[in-house]
């Protein structure tokens, strides 16, 4: 008996590695049941997410047939569409935040799932070794292609996270320059130059600005020391409409009729919420007064329990919003970011001659908070 099973033909093997690839490709759905099922006991993230669990249950499908084609084809065979479910995998685990070593506890668990269903077919054959042996090997060589292409899509996505973050941060950098150190300066420069016009006529008047211009550069100072630290202001806003009425006792308004309201209770907002609100009503306006010529600016906020709404209307000459700013300025767009940052609104409607309306919304609290107001 031993001595026949010593000399067993090719065809022989071949029928037993078509009999053993026969018999995974029958408990194809059991195999993979197993294997989410043990994932489960075991408490892995990857069951938890409809997408990474679709994507796991694939990616062992695919290893599955791998390991049937090398059985029949007598050599380890790993087919060309492991890289797509592979790199989606990865790209998924990291932004789900799942652990490579969940990963690679998955990795572990279906080779052990797969090289132990595939020895109980075999027990009853003692000589079928070699047939266990390339299971094995099929099983190995899927897996880590497969692991090491999930890796490189995992560390791809982890870098374009800090490249965006890096994206962000020069542009909050940027936004806090313009709107608070870049504010001050353009104050400074606009009553200095005043200065100069009313010195020889008038200097009170004159005398005037240049104690505006020295309260701008200390502001600046401020606001410099407060962006270096990574500070949004040295101290929170604590009044709206405080604030819009010292930003335009220092801002060149001559022959504008400029109207502020405030409505409701400022209280319902937090302090970086209304500093935020600040800084774009501040920007509207400045951009009214510095290029539309108007004769009137109206600035108008209502504040309820759920939103903050607010607008700034002028009549100047206008513009068109879907034309980059002559200037080259980055006024629009730093409104629009804080806008989005509050997971607000800001929308801009304006044409030639007609005026400018800016319209500025932000949500305070969740509608379930507001119930018993």
């Amino acid at each position: 008996m031993l001595g026949r099973r010593e000399v067993r033909t090719d065809s022989e093997h071949r029928d037993g590695a078509r009999r053993l690839a026969d018999a995974i490709e029958a408990h194809r759905g059991g195999l993979l049941a197993a294997y989410e099922e043990m994932l489960e006991s075991l408490g892995n993230p990857i069951v938890e997410g409809e997408l990474s669990l679709s994507q796991a249950l694939q990616n062992a499908d695919q290893i599955l047939t791998d390991v049937v084609e090398s059985l029949r084809a007598g050599e380890v065979r790993v087919a060309e569409a492991y890289r797509s479910i592979a790199w989606g995998i990865g790209v998924t685990r990291a932004a789900a935040g799942v652990h490579p070593a969940d990963s690679l506890q998955a990795s572990s668990v279906y080779f052990r799932t797969v090289l132990s269903s595939a020895a109980e077919y075999l027990t009853e054959d003692p000589e079928s070794f070699e047939l266990f042996g390339m299971v094995a090997l099929a099983l190995e060589r899927s897996i880590t292609m497969r692991v090491r292409t999930a890796l490189a899509g995992y560390t791809s996505f982890l870098l374009n996270q800090v490249h965006e973050a890096q994206v962000n941060e020069r542009r909050r950098i940027a936004r806090e320059l313009h709107d608070r150190i870049g504010h001050c300066i353009s104050v400074t420069h606009r009553q200095l130059e005043l200065f100069n016009l009313y010195q020889n006529t008038d200097p009170a008047k004159a005398s005037q600005k240049v104690e505006t211009a020295q309260r701008a550069i200390r502001e600046s100072m401020q606001n410099l020391r407060a962006v270096t630290s990574d500070l949004y202001a040295v101290e929170p806003l604590k009044s709206l409409d405080t604030a819009l009425m010292n930003f335009l006792s220092t801002a060149d308004t001559e022959g504008v009729d400029v109207r502020v309201r405030v409505n409701g209770d400022e209280s319902w907002a937090g302090p970086e919420v209304l500093d935020e609100t600040f800084l774009v009503l501040r920007e509207a306006v400045h951009n009214a007064l510095r290029h539309a010529a108007p004769t009137t600016v109206i600035i108008n906020v209502d504040i309820t329990p759920r939103e903050i709404r607010a607008f700034v209307e002028d009549d100047g000459r206008g513009f068109d919003p879907e034309k980059p700013p002559r200037s080259g300025g980055v006024g629009l767009s730093s409104m629009r970011e804080r806008a989005r940052l509050l997971s607000g609104s800001l929308a801009v409607r304006s044409r030639a001659g007609q005026g400018t309306h800016i319209d500025f919304a932000v949500p305070l609290r969740p509608e379930a908070d507001v119930d018993g107001v």
